[in-house]
Order: structure tokens, then C-alpha cells, then sequence
């Protein structure tokens, strides 16, 4: 996320970075960590940028939490539906343990619902190699960004949904999602 975080910070942007724990804690404790973060920020708005499973942090944000501040969303990579790639990890004895708690109500794809009515753009990868290339390719459809599929990151909600070929970690150093993302926080 230090590449994003700097272009935005180049745009005029405040960035804050929440880190947390995909391995010892649940998407609903981070989300709990993740409020008390931004329960210090002094702002009127707050526009959050996440990519993959801190996504689904965010949708456990909004699920639990009233954010009274305004602001949107972008999320890049998320799996709301849930992972193919986690799911099938998951059964596997030696790969379980390197999903931690990350799976519990979060890649498994039984999360809550994606429930905030504030604006959010997804932005999905479209090729590349990664984890379900390597470990788990018989779960992996295309279109996908090497770790999560593309149908897995589509929410109905969103405002605007755009495919980049970029592989799922690639998409953080990509001009193209920077641009998106700074075009859809800036309308």
C-alpha cells in the first residue's frame, strides 16, 4: 500500500495507514481496531482505499459501526463473495494455517452483505500469477487476478466496477487503478 499511499499523498490527500492482523484476528476485530483508528481522525470526510481482504475489514467496518463521516470507497481485489482460492486452502491441512482467522465470517464468502449506501468503486484484476495460480489452479476461472476471480469481486452496489490487467499484487503499483481511483474520489 506505500505506493498508493504516496500518490495520494502527491494528489493533496491525508493518508492515513491502518495496519492489523490478517493471521491472529478476525475481519470483525479488525474492523473494531479499524474504528477506534478512525474515531481519531479529525476530518469531515474519510474516503477509504483497500485492496483485498481489507475489504472485507471495511465491510465488517460498516456492517457493525455507524461512520457518520461522508466519504467513499475503493476497493481493489476483494473477494465480497467470498475466495475459491481461501476455500480451497482451507481444506488442505499445511495451507489452513497460513489463512489465519482471515477466514473466519471473511474469505470463506460468509460475510455480511455489503449494507452502506456511500459510494464505492471496485477495481479487479484481469491476469497475473499468484496463489491460486501456484497452489490452487483448478478453483481458478477466468478472467482472474491469479489469487481471486474476477465474478468474486462484483458487488451490484457499486457505482463503478473497472477490470485492469494486473495480477492481484500488482494492482498496487498500477497507474491505472491510481488513476481510477483518484478520478472516482474526486467526482
Amino acid at each position: 500500500m506505500l505506493y498508493l499511499h504516496y500518490k495520494f499523498w502527491r494528489q493533496g490527500y491525508r493518508v492515513y495507514q491502518f495496519h492489523y492482523s490478517s493471521l491472529f484476528k478476525t475481519p470483525a476485530e479488525n474492523a473494531a481496531k479499524l474504528y477506534q483508528f478512525i474515531s481519531k481522525i479529525d476530518a469531515p470526510a474519510i474516503h477509504f482505499v483497500a485492496h483485498s481482504l481489507g475489504g472485507i475489514v471495511l465491510n465488517h467496518l460498516f456492517h457493525i459501526y455507524a461512520v457518520n463521516k461522508a466519504g467513499k470507497v475503493a476497493m481493489i481485489a476483494t473477494p465480497l463473495k467470498g475466495s475459491a482460492v481461501a476455500v480451497y486452502l482451507n481444506k488442505k491441512k499445511y495451507f489452513r494455517y497460513l489463512l489465519g482467522k482471515s477466514i473466519i465470517k471473511g474469505l470463506l464468502g460468509d460475510g455480511p452483505d455489503w449494507s452502506d449506501k456511500r459510494k464505492i468503486c471496485i477495481v479487479a484484476g484481469t491476469r497475473g500469477i499468484g496463489v491460486g495460480w501456484l497452489f490452487a489452479r483448478e478453483v481458478m476461472q477466468k478472467p482472474n487476478d491469479g489469487t481471486v476471480n474476477l465474478h468474486e469481486t462484483r458487488l451490484e452496489q457499486a457505482d463503478e466496477s473497472h477490470e485492469i490487467p494486473r495480477s492481484h499484487f500488482l494492482l498496487l503499483i498500477s497507474n491505472k487503478a491510481v488513476k481510477v481511483i483518484l478520478k472516482f474520489l474526486s467526482k
